[in-house]
């Protein structure tokens, strides 16, 4: 369950946070980003039994330090990528990253969906989506709007069980 002890618990505190200067260093950034993250897939529309046994095990994960090696995304759950740089970076390198890690899970998928991408530095986001013909921005902006459409196009769609890992936090087997 989320913890209600955190000071992000909307993207547009984490916005206002990257604004102020609050955060020195990407992984600060990073931390409060996923509690914010967590807080908005608890109150989205999203089937609440896959956020709770597919999304927030991974998610906690992150927020412990675990998961995160040179080769991989800051996040990755189901269908959706992130990629968190640092506050006051330029999102354009992040960009990059974010490109190669939504190709590579595409890959993984063989093609069987659509793959969501998000870039943000805190303050500005990029939301992308890869398939057949690669890359398309879908939208950009200040982070707290393309962070929401982000999580409104997720759970809008049918939540697609991409890893053998999603099947086991589903179903423990």
């Amino acid at each position: 369950m989320v913890s209600l002890g955190s000071v992000y618990d909307s993207f547009n505190a984490v916005y206002k946070g990257a604004l102020a200067g609050e955060f020195p260093n990407e992984p600060s950034l990073k931390q409060a980003f996923v509690e914010a993250l967590k807080f908005e897939l608890s109150r989205s529309p999203c089937n609440k039994y896959i956020v709770e046994h597919m999304i927030f095990p991974v998610l906690d994960k992150v927020l412990k330090g675990g998961g995160k090696a040179p080769v991989f995304p800051d996040v990755c759950f189901s269908n959706v990528v992130i990629e968190v740089e640092a506050p006051g970076d330029d999102v354009g390198a992040g960009r990059v990253q974010l490109h190669s890690y939504m190709e590579a899970l595409f890959k993984r998928v063989e093609g069987r969906a659509e793959v969501l991408g998000l870039v943000t530095n805190g303050v500005r986001a990029e939301l992308w989506v890869y398939g057949s013909s690669g890359p398309a921005k879908v939208s950009d902006g200040d982070m707290p709007t393309v962070a929401a459409q982000l999580l409104h196009v997720f759970c809008s769609s049918k939540v697609p069980v991409t890893t053998p890992e999603d099947l086991v936090r589903i179903f423990g087997v």
